[in-house]
């Protein structure tokens, strides 16, 4: 049996989609339908049918399903330990927050597309809040989020990289930016610029701000890290950017640094992904080598603000 047609039966049997199936796979359609129909003739049974608009499995291609598991299983952990890293080939769908995959992490994401030259990375900037629907969905193989706490559910598996602050930043112009010390008080009627509503530190420091009853002038929600920064840059707003994500930041480097000491604002970057699903061997090594690169940057943060 050709691995390619089990992998292809394994990905149909959880799209229940051909379409969905094709895009995840990266083939065609008809190449999925070929696929079905070799396996079909190996095994001599019907595995697939139509049903209510749908790709439904047949009670045989129900029994064979946890055997195709067991043998894609089978292969992955082959590859992981008699093949030469160098030759990776596949792909991963990634799905996570600009300032990780755009930014902090992006040296790393071009890093492990140089080395895997076979090995398509597909990565897709959204909000950290809507990432675990499209790992239900499995619409992607991983996601790179923060997340303010380090959580565990019966779901998903989280790979912990490290934990930064998220500052405040703003421009010369402001007048917050000369004072030594800028408390929550100090925050009242100031405008400040966010990417999403739902973003865990943005809604974490709007909270604060409401428990203390403090008030903004106007809040604008852009959904893009450089849409934030051109909006501070011309209206002297404030805007919530994280330690790592900083440096990397076209136009950010005129910006100034709020000095902030009131409660701390700190999140954890993380790797989640379905726990419910084997990896392959080249998410696996994704996984191996960003808790390397992480780690690199914790050592080398000038500051000492990353910690693992």
């Amino acid at each position: 049996m050709d691995t390619k047609q089990i992998l292809t039966f394994i990905t149909l049997a959880e799209t229940s989609n051909y379409i969905k199936a094709a895009d995840r796979l990266n083939y065609a359609p008809s190449t999925l339908a070929k696929h079905i129909r070799s396996l079909e003739e190996e095994l001599g049974t019907k595995l697939v049918e139509h049903r209510e608009n749908r790709i439904r499995l047949t009670r045989e291609g129900e029994r064979f399903y946890a055997y195709a598991q067991k043998m894609m299983e089978t292969y992955w952990e082959a590859m992981e330990k008699v093949a030469d890293p160098v030759c990776l080939t596949g792909g991963v769908r990634i799905a996570g927050g600009e300032p990780i995959v755009g930014f902090s992490l992006s040296p790393f994401l071009l890093d492990f597309s140089n080395q895997y030259p076979k090995v398509s990375v597909n990565v897709q900037m959204i909000c950290c809040a809507r990432v675990p629907a499209w790992l239900r969905g499995r619409e992607v193989d991983m996601g790179y989020i923060y997340e303010m706490e380090q959580l565990e559910d019966d779901v998903f598996e989280r790979v912990s990289l490290y934990n930064e602050p998220v500052w405040l930043v703003t421009t010369p112009g402001n007048p917050l930016a000369e004072r030594e010390q800028v408390r929550y008080q100090d925050l009242q009627d100031q405008k400040f610029a966010f990417t999403y509503d739902d973003c865990c530190f943005t809604m974490a420091f709007r909270d604060r701000m409401r428990q203390r009853g403090i008030a903004p002038a106007s809040e604008l929600f852009l959904g893009s890290v450089s849409a934030v920064i051109n909006s501070v840059t011309q209206s002297d707003r404030i805007a919530l950017i994280p330690h790592s994500t900083l440096p990397h930041i076209p136009g950010a480097s005129g910006l100034v640094r709020l000095n902030w000491v009131d409660e701390p604002l700190r999140s954890w970057v993380q790797i989640v992904y379905d726990k419910n699903r084997h990896l392959s061997h080249v998410e696996k090594e994704m996984i191996r080598q960003a808790r390397q690169y992480a780690a690199t940057l914790v050592e080398h943060d000038g500051e000492g603000q990353l910690h693992a």
